[in-house]
């Protein structure tokens, strides 16, 4: 006579091992802290920056259902699985690759600054080139850093669809979509602009940042975790704060606590959506295009005016 375990066993013959969210993640301190910081930054945009409290808010829901999405039009591809024997001392490494960049007084490289060119080059050697050279000499494979071109057809459509998804409500945050309806973005312009601003952004933030942040520090979170949640939500969360400092020069007059707002509701749940995108495919092609296609939309204004269109 078949017991319970094994009736639920051949309904559904993969066990646990396919779910993205178990059960027993929900209790795990990763998600609690998460769901304490959320209930935090709620808070603390209605008291300090209520004018856009409704927008945060909302954007947040609308990454849960992005995310929704993600996890169901994925079932069907195979991510790999691949073996981290020792996550604590390569995400050390990488923790620290993060704070040279942003932290340290490094020197600037000056050239190619209307286009940010030198900033560009020290970013994709720090963030990019360090990181595969450890990985490597630590005898990482090129698939276990998302650098496979498996299923890549389906990643690559996958990517499409969520940055279509994110598209519109994208650029009416950004200044984009005010722009456009003014008449100063055309038809013609944006077609024109729009493949070298997502090519810029892709050189610019999309590689480097979804290298660094998903294929090696989310994925060496998740490993010590035991938890592809939790370590979506931890290097989430890192992300997302990280651009305190950086929203704060974009918006002179910005308190620290309305850039944790902003920061936390937008690039926190971005840092979300392109989690959930890498542990559902393990490859750095629905996530680079998503974030580059993003960045690229949301900038293309700034972009076409260094272009001179």
């Amino acid at each position: 006579m078949m017991t319970d375990k094994e009736f639920r066993k051949m309904r559904n013959p993969m066990g646990n091992k396919d779910r993205f969210i178990k059960i027993q993640d929900i209790k795990t301190p990763a998600v609690l802290g998460f769901i304490a910081v959320y209930i935090y930054a709620v808070i603390s945009v209605l008291l300090k920056d209520p004018s856009n409290a409704l927008a945060f808010i909302g954007m947040s829901t609308g990454a849960l259902l992005l995310i929704w999405l993600i996890i169901e039009i994925t079932k069907k591809i195979k991510a790999p699985d691949f073996d981290i024997k020792k996550p604590g001392w390569e995400l050390a490494f990488g923790l620290l690759i993060v704070a040279i960049l942003d932290f340290m007084p490094l020197p600037k490289l000056d050239f190619g600054d209307k286009w940010s060119l030198g900033f560009i080059f020290k970013k994709n050697l720090i963030w990019v080139f360090l990181p595969f050279v450890f990985l490597k000499l630590r005898k990482n494979s090129l698939s276990s850093m998302g650098l496979t071109t498996a299923s890549w057809k389906k990643n690559l459509q996958t990517g499409l669809i969520i940055f279509f998804a994110m598209a519109i409500p994208g650029a009416f945050y950004s200044n984009t979509m005010s722009l456009i309806i003014g008449g100063e973005l055309s038809s013609v312009r944006i077609g024109l602009g729009f493949p070298i601003s997502f090519v810029y952004f892709l050189l610019m933030s999309g590689f480097s940042e979804e290298f660094l942040f998903r294929a090696f520090i989310q994925t060496r979170f998740s490993t010590m975790l035991k938890s592809k949640l939790g370590g979506v939500l931890i290097t989430a969360l890192l992300f997302g704060l990280l651009h305190i400092g950086d929203i704060m020069g974009w918006y002179p007059g910005t308190t620290i606590t309305e850039a944790f707002c902003r920061a936390f509701f937008v690039q926190t749940f971005l840092g979300l959506i392109f989690g959930v995108l890498w542990e559902r495919t393990r490859s750095l092609i629905p996530c680079v295009f998503l974030h580059s296609g993003i960045d690229g939309l949301n900038n293309l204004g700034s972009v076409i005016s260094k272009l001179g269109l």
